[in-house]
């Protein structure tokens, strides 16, 4: 598992209308470029996560089926950290790795949209599936303005050699029944992109995305 990370970290901000990366420096990312150490806790959580990963899908005997029951139980199982998110002094001393962003989702049972994203990914690589972790914009935080700051965090799941769309964060929040809304996972690229803008546009996965300009534009259903 990687211990430093070359993106953007997202995290909810203080704004109720959107959130905040870049927690993380790009200098303190340089200087804290060293050659990766196999340590204790690394190798511990290595095993957790393998033994997890087994648990939840033991009884799922195909990709898809695997991919499913991750996504719906951490969506079932990790509550929205609404501490973190209000916490700055929390999110930058937990924002320094994957590794410790994991371990803090498992210790606390919690996470914001960076935790499900990095969760996600670790399990479905413990059973043989290949997962991206996708930083953007996302209709429900995004504001129209000049400054395009990164304020979301997804999935991108290869099922069957097929890629697909997921956001763990969307269905617990957008939930009206009290379970994870199963709309979020697997969610076809033309209703992903109306609420979704990611960073790297190949995410898109459609064929002419439209301009982030375009998705400024838009509106989407509340």
């Amino acid at each position: 598992m990687r211990n430093v990370f070359f993106y953007v970290l997202l995290l909810f901000g203080l704004s109720a209308y959107s959130q905040i990366g870049d927690v993380i420096s790009s200098r303190r990312i340089a200087s804290e470029r060293t050659t990766v150490r196999t340590t204790s806790s690394t190798i511990d959580l290595k095993k957790t996560i393998q033994r997890l990963a087994f648990q939840i899908t033991k009884n799922s005997p195909t990709e898809a089926k695997k991919a499913e029951a991750i996504f719906y139980w951490i969506a079932s199982n990790i509550e929205y950290d609404t501490a973190l998110r209000l916490d700055r002094t929390l999110q930058q001393e937990i924002y320094t790795s994957e590794e410790k962003i994991i371990q803090n989702v498992l210790k606390r049972k919690k996470a914001l949209c960076g935790g499900y994203a990095f969760l996600f990914q670790a399990l479905c690589q413990e059973v043989g599936i290949k997962a991206e972790v996708i930083h953007g914009y996302s209709k429900k935080y995004v504001r129209t303005s000049k400054n395009r700051k990164v304020d979301h965090t997804w999935n991108a799941v290869k099922i069957d050699g097929r890629w697909q769309l997921l956001d763990i964060t969307m269905a617990r929040s957008q939930s009206r029944t009290g379970f994870p809304d199963l709309f979020w996972f697997g969610t076809p690229p033309l209703d992903f992109i109306k609420s979704h803008y990611p960073l790297a546009i190949k995410w898109a996965l459609v064929s002419r995305p439209i301009s982030f300009e375009e998705f400024n534009q838009t509106t989407t259903p509340p």
